[in-house]
């Protein structure tokens, strides 16, 4: 099994090739320096974990820490996850997406770089298996409230409110300082619909960014 910083090469990889058995597979994007990824992959071995970063660094020490850990159920892919994703996941193959505190890239001019749109909540439509779920956080009110009407208007469901099983640094540490986490899961209710036309990208909100 490989685990570790890869640069794909074919499109629709093998996965139960590459982690050596058929299993659940779920997607993070974004693991940062993978204490999510890390500690969720140990508390669910049932479950193959895929994690794309953009910063090579970070690559590198999530693969040290997972090999230290023993974990085998875990990938960690260096790239840019809105090129990577279409290439290495056919239709109806992932259990999980997990968005994490994705990059408000506040300048005005640098919108378009936001994960979260709409043609990326359909893509996700498409990606999921019925059931499947998305796990969204954010610290940015703004990007919570759009965040949610763009995966709604794609066609998924929300889910109850509950306690997330694992905290990222990031959550660990606004515990103690009281900074607000703003948390949903949304559910794949079924075969993708076709492009909505809204006119809307959902990535044109604005917020006061913070210090």
């Amino acid at each position: 099994m490989r685990i570790g910083c890869q640069e794909p090469q074919e499109v629709f990889p093998d996965w139960q090739r590459d982690f050596g058995r058929a299993a659940p597979l779920e997607l993070e994007i974004g693991p940062g320096r993978g204490t999510f990824a890390l500690d969720h992959a140990a508390r669910h071995p049932e479950i193959d974990l895929v994690a794309i970063e953009s910063r090579r660094s970070d690559c590198e020490l999530i693969r040290a820490r997972a090999a230290k850990r023993g974990l085998r159920n875990l990938m960690v892919l260096h790239g840019d996850a809105r090129l990577l994703v279409p290439r290495l996941f056919p239709p109806g193959s992932l259990a999980a997406l997990h968005v994490q505190f994705p990059d408000p890239w506040w300048k005005k001019r640098h919108h378009k770089r936001r994960l979260i749109d709409a043609d990326f909540a359909l893509r996700a439509r498409g990606l999921l298996m019925t059931g499947g779920v998305v796990d969204f956080r954010t610290d940015v009110p703004a990007y919570a409230r759009e965040g949610e009407q763009t995966w709604v208007l794609a066609g998924f469901e929300k889910l109850p409110d509950e306690p997330p099983e694992v905290l990222s640094t990031r959550e660990r540490r606004y515990a103690i300082t009281g900074q607000p986490v703003f948390r949903a899961r949304f559910r794949n209710p079924g075969p993708e619909p076709q492009a909505l036309q809204t006119g809307r990208t959902g990535r044109d909100w604005r917020d006061v960014r913070r210090k």
